[in-house]
């Protein structure tokens, strides 16, 4: 598992895809969709965000930080949701 990474000039380039992913990102998408379903996605990321913002050993001990995680919570999900519709089109 690669961890968190601190190199600035790499904040926006993909790390974790493979050569082949990066010639076509669609095979990562493929590969996630095959591993999981959208509900279990789902599943996961709410079990993340109430750990999260309900754990006494929660990283958001601020309203504020909460509200923040909810949010990327919500976006995540969207995004899931959108990247999940891409994936069964075929015309793209």
């Amino acid at each position: 598992m690669r961890s968190l990474n601190n190199h600035p000039e790499w904040h926006n380039q993909p790390l974790r895809l493979s050569e082949e992913e990066l010639k076509n990102p669609r095979l990562a998408i493929e590969n996630f969709f095959e591993c999981y379903h959208l509900q279990e996605v789902r599943q996961i990321l709410w079990n993340w965000m109430i750990e999260v913002v309900s754990s006494s050993r929660s990283i958001s001990q601020e309203g504020q930080q909460r509200n923040d995680h909810i949010y990327f919570y919500e976006k995540m999900e969207a995004l899931v949701e959108a990247v999940f519709l891409i994936n069964q089109r075929t015309d793209i």
